[in-house]
């Protein structure tokens, strides 16, 4: 009966002992031939291709370099006057029964622009006219009908709009660019689609102290009287004009601190990082006067995108 038990528990542990052997016989073909390597390899140089093949081209717009002329100008605003305005005040004083003329109108010499009635308490006087001494245009108004006037206070503004002038005050460091005679041009809100032409007719003999600036005066040429006097023009003083420079837009410069670049194609699909030199500014264009030549395919769009040596991807 022992003998018995003995022999089974001997075959037990046999049977134990030969799957713990092959067990390990299995373990050690994986390790030894790993049937998933040439799969892992596989993966592995897939992705080893794809990192090396796929590069991230940015899509830019270039447009050639060429020279050009440009017009050197002070930017700035005016204010549009009458130089030969003038008051009207009545001859006597009392009540404005009649006023004539409103703002903007147009009246011509001796034309009666006002009644005053200088009847008080008691005592009754004629009528007084106030009437223009010149031709010209009604600027202000002082009073209403039914107020009281006198000769000390003007009833009437009049404007020889004939005469009109802007003027405006130009930085100190362009006082020697600036003289009589110097050009400009105007653009009011009023007439976006029109340039006017002017000229400068006075400087004043002294620089203001608070603002270091000077006042000009412009003569405007305006044949069919379009500009009012109280308009407020941009105005570009023409003080010099280049030819044969390099402008391009003030865009297409990228800057890190104050050195100012631009990225070029340079004809292999690459970007080339150029340090440029800048010269006047006109609008949105800026003159470079080093770092471009005239025929460089100059990056005009996707530039802040772009470092040096950068693929490119040029559209149209």
């Amino acid at each position: 009966m022992e003998d018995m038990k003995t022999k089974k528990k001997k075959k037990k542990h046999t049977a134990a002992l030969i799957i713990m052997i092959v067990a390990i016989l299995a373990l050690a073909a994986l390790v030894v031939i790993n049937p998933f390597e040439s799969l892992i390899a596989k993966i592995q140089a897939a992705t080893d291709t794809t990192v090396t093949t796929e590069t991230t081209k940015v899509s830019v717009k270039v447009l050639q370099v060429e020279t050009s002329g440009i017009d050197q100008v002070i930017e700035g605003n005016g204010n549009v006057i009458d130089p030969s305005s003038l008051n009207v005040y009545p001859e006597v004083a009392g009540t404005m029964t009649e006023l004539l003329v409103d703002v903007g109108d147009r009246v011509e010499k001796d034309q009666v622009l006002a009644v005053v009635d200088p009847s008080r308490a008691g005592m009754v006087y004629k009528k007084s006219n106030v009437t223009s001494p010149s031709a010209g245009t009604v600027l202000a108004l002082s009073f209403v009908e039914g107020a009281t006037v006198s000769q000390q206070a003007p009833i009437v503004r009049l404007g020889l709009i004939d005469d009109l002038e802007v003027v405006m005050n130009i930085a100190e460091q362009y006082i020697g660019d600036v003289s009589i005679g110097t050009k400009a041009e105007l653009s009011f809100a009023s007439y976006p689609s029109q340039t006017f032409t002017a000229e400068v007719t006075f400087l004043s003999p002294v620089l203001n102290a608070a603002s270091r600036t000077m006042e000009i005066h412009l003569t405007i040429d305006d044949p069919e009287g379009k500009v009012k006097s109280g308009m407020f023009p941009s105005v570009k003083l023409l003080i010099g004009h280049k030819e044969g420079v390099i402008s391009i837009s003030r865009s297409a410069v990228v800057y890190e601190g104050i050195q100012g670049y631009v990225f070029i194609a340079d004809g292999n699909g690459l970007a080339a990082k150029k340090a440029v030199t800048t010269g006047i500014q006109v609008g949105e264009m800026i003159e470079i006067t080093k770092g471009l030549s005239a025929g460089d395919s100059l990056i005009i769009e996707g530039q802040t995108l772009l470092a040096d040596g950068a693929e490119l991807n040029i559209v149209q």
